[in-house]
């Protein structure tokens, strides 16, 4: 289920002080390192991330290997989508300034957009163990207790922020959907009264109530509201819930219908591809299963989804070369998602390489964790901090 999540910036005072060497038999004077402190802080503002990104490394091999300069880096990666080296320069601020909660924020939002849940709610929580009042991070543990199903958890982090998030439509949603999960209807209802006063007759409002409605099984109010805001001829995910709602009652021919729809208006929603193709095996069509992916992947290269589903396929034809080549791509793109290494095992061991099948096995195993993940999708709008300094203390 896609989740918009929209959170205030932090913004942290960024001083070219802070960037000093931390080793002082260093060529580099200290005016140059301040000057080039300016110099990446201007280019971060103006979102040249990878000018930013050069100066940062400039300045750690002029010897300024501070916690701001670590932690602004990682930032800087963040910013880019190049989540592994946010994580290894943020771990290595933490390590020199343990105490600034905005390296433990931004440690959280890197495996937040990770889709590793259980470590980024651990991260806000220890946000919100030095300061409670800090609403992004609990904004953002509610979000990964929702997105993990611990609808309590999700309750919890999400009414102290009422009168905050009152007239945030995503949020409402969250809450509205958490309280009937957990059947406590009269708070859903009164939840949802908000969510229908705030977002009015909208193609959006309409699409939140019908996947509201889906995920807790009220089939007919879902087919209604999802209808509704179908009639938005650009809206994204209307079509692709319909045609959830479609499979689900056994009606395949219109939900490949919607999936179709979804698919003109949005090329690069993965998941209709994957629905589609499912549906193609399903009728016993796996040449048909195999096409539909192979155009998935032709618009979206680098969807390790389309990937690791095309390589379940050929497995399941006894392909195992096609399915290896296509599952070992996969992996590249998402190395820490378990679910595509356990079925590159069953590839290799299929094709008689039990050694790599152990060691791949092994490694899901590692991996997989019911709690981590959740059943729905994240489209998150969050933001990080901008900056981090030795004197933001």
């Amino acid at each position: 289920m896609a989740v918009q999540i929209k959170t205030s910036l932090v913004k942290i005072t960024f001083l070219a002080g802070a960037f000093l060497p931390c080793v002082a038999a260093q060529q580099a004077s200290r005016q140059d390192v301040q000057t080039l402190a300016r110099q990446a802080q201007a280019a971060f503002s103006q979102g040249q991330y990878a000018v930013a990104e050069k100066d940062y490394k400039e300045l750690m091999q002029m010897g300024a290997h501070s916690a701001a300069v670590y932690s602004n880096l990682g930032v800087v990666y963040l910013r880019e989508g190049k989540l592994d080296s946010a994580i290894a320069m943020l771990d290595q601020a933490k390590a020199l300034a343990p105490g600034v909660a905005g390296i433990r924020l931004n440690l959280g939002l890197a495996y937040f957009r990770r889709r590793e849940f259980r470590k980024a709610s651990s991260y806000f929580g220890e946000v919100l163990s030095t300061n409670g009042e800090n609403t992004q991070a609990r904004y953002l543990r509610g979000v990964c207790s929702f997105m993990m199903d611990d609808y309590k958890g999700a309750v919890s982090d999400f009414e102290p922020l009422g009168s905050r998030e009152e007239d945030d439509l995503e949020y409402l949603f969250m809450l509205g959907l958490s309280y009937g999960m957990l059947h406590r209807d009269e708070d859903s209802a009164r939840t949802f009264g908000r969510l229908i006063e705030a977002g009015g007759d909208t193609p959006h409002l309409h699409l939140l109530l019908g996947k509201a409605y889906l995920a807790m099984g009220q089939k007919d109010k879902a087919a209604s509201e999802l209808a509704l805001a179908a009639e938005n001829k650009s809206l994204p995910f209307a079509h692709y819930y319909l045609g959830m709602l479609n499979r689900q009652r056994g009606q395949l021919d219109l939900a490949t219908t919607e999936f179709q729809k979804e698919i003109e208006i949005v090329p690069g929603n993965v998941w209709a591809y994957k629905e589609l193709s499912e549906i193609r095996m399903d009728q016993d069509n796996t040449k048909g299963a195999i096409g539909v992916l192979e155009k998935g992947v032709a618009r979206n290269p680098d969807a390790p989804l389309l990937l690791s589903t095309l390589g379940r396929v050929y497995l399941q034809l006894q392909d195992t070369t096609r399915a290896i080549s296509n599952l070992t791509k996969a992996i590249a793109l998402d190395p820490k998602n378990g679910s595509y290494h356990y079925q590159l095992g069953r590839a290799y061991l299929k094709a008689g390489f039990n050694n790599k099948a152990d060691a791949e096995m092994k490694l899901a195993r590692t991996l997989l964790d019911p709690q981590v993940g959740g059943n729905m999708e994240a489209v998150s709008k969050d933001e990080d901090t901008e900056a981090v300094t030795e004197q933001s203390h």
